[in-house]
């Protein structure tokens, strides 16, 4: 077991990965510097979570879920995490953190559960709660703040603060594949 447990990071691609930083499946590549979980408490190689990723169409005013090994232009995806306490403690100060694919566009109040305490970062490092923000400089010397672009969102993170053992939590967020993207890509 770890105390102050920091998970490998990872560019979603739909995977299993445990708590402990060893991933389950090879689907995944490894980006350091991302952690997608924060568990602070010995119980941190007991949560287990499962990245999956989906296509999301409409039909006669129903949405369809697709498998999205590719998607196009204009298209959207359903990222989402669930992370599962795989031991008989509670998990205290959990910190899940949804990676917001390149080439995609997020989708603003398309999070569920759409908490109150989400946050969202442009680098990974730095969460601020959403609209992001940042201050510009015009070219009269006056500075503004103004609206970050939703397609500079990279990551989303919620802060359930607690995971009760053998229990599990599942975030979720959609994405538009932005129209500057080849014509079709392959997603993995």
């Amino acid at each position: 077991m770890l105390a102050n447990a920091t998970l490998a990071t990872l560019v979603l691609l739909a995977c299993t990965f445990t708590a402990n930083g060893q991933p389950v499946s090879s689907k995944a590549l490894e980006k350091p510097g991302f952690p997608l979980a924060t568990p602070k408490t010995q119980s941190a190689a007991a949560v287990e979570i499962k990245l999956a990723r989906r296509k999301v169409s409409l039909v006669d005013a129903n949405e369809i879920f697709q498998d999205a090994s590719t998607a196009k232009p204009g298209e959207i995806l359903e990222e989402s995490a669930t992370y599962t306490n795989k031991s008989k403690i509670v998990v205290t100060e959990l910190e899940a953190t949804l990676p917001i694919p390149f080439g995609t566009e997020f989708m603003a109040n398309s999070t569920k559960p759409a908490a109150a305490l989400i946050r969202a970062s442009t680098d990974g490092m730095n969460f601020q709660t959403i609209p992001l923000k940042r201050k510009v400089k015009l070219s009269s010397g006056v500075e503004v703040e103004q609206a970050v672009p939703l397609n500079e969102y990279r990551f989303l993170r919620w802060y359930p603060g607690e995971l009760a053992a053998g229990k599990s939590l599942t975030y979720s967020a959609r994405f538009k594949i932005v129209e500057d993207t080849p014509q079709t890509i392959k997603l993995k």
